[in-house]
């Protein structure tokens, strides 16, 4: 029988029995429990033995030596002693930082040493020989694993002063920082300039220090200038937009026309009035208003003829006579700007210059209608009633009535006697200020004043404003005389006016003068009106040093009163120059219409 038979057999045997077949089964589960513990382990002891021999074998090799895999940056040092790396670190790793090259617009240079770098070769190489060599077990292989694939770069030990680079890259700023130019656009003459746009820059400090800070660390040394390009707001091509513009507006002279005159702007006259000015991120091109009317000089000259108004006269006999009116013209400007403003820039250059009429405000005829041919109210005092029978007085009474006559009043114009005797040449003589006599320049004022003013009332004017004297004067009745005084002549507020208003429907003339039968004489000529006036003044009652008057006034047209009206003057005593008070009753009292009967003042020189 041969072996395998005898297995078989056994094996039927052993299924087939009792007690003593259960042990032989439990000893066969056992072998095969201990096979596979012994399969377990046979592995794990040779991977253990295989890192055993790779451990040894690492050591053996890198015994005193970096780690191959290891690198400072781009400089691999695995494999080198200490000594020889931080030689290699030195020669090479640190030669990239003795200079560290700044490039952008431009490329600058600044050494290790103006930058504050201090780059620690000892403690670097020291880090790089620690790889796989600290920690527990596993850490050193994990690193040493790490070192052979893919590799372990190790982070340089370098400090630099952070201040010096910000100074360094601050002064490159100031040297790139350029601001963007805008493109112009300018004309000269008939010429038109363009000046081309040009970009700007400006670094950014914290960018390119940061850019250092890489450069540093990476032991590279190279580093960018970070900054921003600055556009200009206004471009060359925005520009030479413009310029063709302001081009066509310059080509050709203007020609101007009206009925057979024709007038020239020259092309270097219109560029002149031009404006060429920056507007919203482009150029615009107008036309100058103000200065084309310059340029338009000559035809506004010649064609602007300003209305002469019809006006009065005195013939060689001494008639009213009508100096005719005029009629004027007036160029319709605004509407010529605007014609050429509108049309320059669309390439027009002729232009019809368009007129109009301009009426004079008084006309011939009308002026002959209201002349004041008649005469409507008249009145005269003596100059001789004063105790100064100086000549001065006489002369100031002449250039006062001179001052006046002559003087035409339109219907509803007011006549101010003081818009024309204030400060002329005058002589000192007497005036009466506050009811005495004193001595200044311009005595004789009040009694031309009025003389006009009963002529004005004569004739029917509104009297506006009227001041009487603080005192009965001889030349005048009393409550009908009239002050002027203008005192200071840089206000108005102590101002003494007599004022009356042309209530008639034409023109009135008014004529003064001083006569040599001792009368000052005032005609007021109007266009007939068939206008009556009376006049009378009473005393109320009288003592030795004051007076009351009252005085009345009627107004007729065409034989029916239409106006009336009565006013009352209050007096104190006349004091002479020597400051004696003359008594009222003893001041003589002159006529209603003006004659003077009293004392001669002459003879009591």
């Amino acid at each position: 029988m041969s072996l395998i038979n005898r297995k078989k057999r056994d094996g039927r045997t052993d299924r087939g029995g009792g007690h003593g077949d259960y042990r032989s089964s439990y000893g066969t589960t056992g072998s095969r429990r201990s096979r596979r513990r012994r399969g377990f382990a046979g592995p794990i002891i040779i991977i253990c033995a295989l890192v055993a021999v790779l451990v040894a074998a690492d050591y053996w090799l890198n015994s005193g030596n970096v780690h191959r895999g290891v690198e400072v940056g781009n400089v691999s040092l695995g494999g080198m002693e200490p000594a020889e790396a931080r030689e290699v670190v030195r020669e090479r790793a640190m030669g990239p930082l003795q200079e560290i090259e700044l490039s952008g617009p431009d490329r600058f240079s600044r050494s290790a040493e103006e930058l504050g770098v201090n780059f620690h070769v000892n403690a670097t190489v020291d880090k790089a020989y620690a790889v796989g060599r600290e920690g527990n077990v596993a850490e050193r292989l994990g690193e040493r694993l790490q070192a052979a694939f893919p590799g372990i770069t190790i982070d340089p030990n370098i400090d630099y002063r952070s201040e010096r680079v910000r100074a360094e890259v601050e002064e490159i700023a100031g040297q790139v920082d350029t601001p963007p130019r805008d493109a112009t656009v300018e004309v000269v003459g008939a010429e038109v300039e363009v000046s081309d746009s040009r970009e700007g820059y400006r670094l950014n400090v914290e960018d390119t220090m940061a850019s250092v800070d890489e450069a540093i660390d990476g032991m590279t040394g190279e580093a960018k200038l970070r900054g921003e390009v600055l556009g200009p707001q206004i471009t060359t091509a925005e520009a030479e937009t413009a310029a063709e513009k302001a081009q066509g507006a310059v080509a050709q002279q203007l020609v101007f026309e009206h009925e057979d005159r024709n007038w020239t702007v020259s092309p270097a006259d219109v560029g002149s009035s031009l404006d060429v000015a920056p507007n919203d991120g482009g150029i615009s091109v107008n036309l100058n208003r103000d200065r084309m009317s310059d340029r338009l000089a000559a035809v506004y000259s010649d064609l602007t003829v300003k209305p002469k108004d019809a006006s009065y006269d005195f013939d060689g006999s001494g008639n009213v006579i009508v100096l005719p009116s005029r009629e004027g013209r007036t160029i319709q400007w605004e509407n010529l700007l605007d014609s050429v403003e509108n049309n320059l820039f669309e390439g027009k250059r002729e232009y019809q210059v368009q007129t109009t009429v301009e009426k004079p405000r008084y006309t011939t005829a009308s002026l002959e209608a209201q002349k004041p041919t008649e005469l409507i109210g008249s009145y005269r005092t003596n100059y001789t009633a004063t105790t100064d029978q100086g000549a001065e007085r006489v002369a100031n009474l002449e250039i006062a009535a001179n001052a006046v006559s002559g003087q035409f009043v339109a219907p509803g114009e007011t006549f101010s006697i003081l818009d024309y005797v204030t400060d002329l040449d005058y002589e000192k003589a007497h005036v009466i200020v506050d009811g005495a006599e004193e001595t200044a320049d311009g005595g004789g004022l009040c009694q031309v004043t009025s003389t006009l003013y009963n002529a004005a009332l004569y004739a029917g004017m509104e009297v506006i404003e009227r001041h009487p004297h603080a005192s009965q004067l001889p030349y005048i009745r009393p409550g009908m005389d009239a002050t002027v005084w203008y005192g200071d002549t840089s206000t108005e507020a102590d101002d003494l006016d007599m004022k009356f208003q042309n209530t008639s429907e034409g023109y009135v003339l008014i004529q003064e003068s001083v006569s040599d039968d001792g009368y000052i004489y005032a005609n007021i000529y109007g266009v007939p009106d068939n206008i009556d006036v009376e006049m009378s003044s009473e005393e109320v009652w009288m003592t030795d040093d004051a007076s009351e008057w009252t005085t009345s006034y009627t107004r007729s047209e065409n034989g029916k009163v239409v106006y009336e009206d009565s006013w009352n003057t209050d007096y104190d005593a006349l004091v002479d120059e020597k400051g004696k008070q003359i008594k009222t009753p003893k001041v003589p009292i002159a006529e209603v219409d003006g004659t003077y009967n009293g004392v001669d003042f002459s003879a009591l020189e």
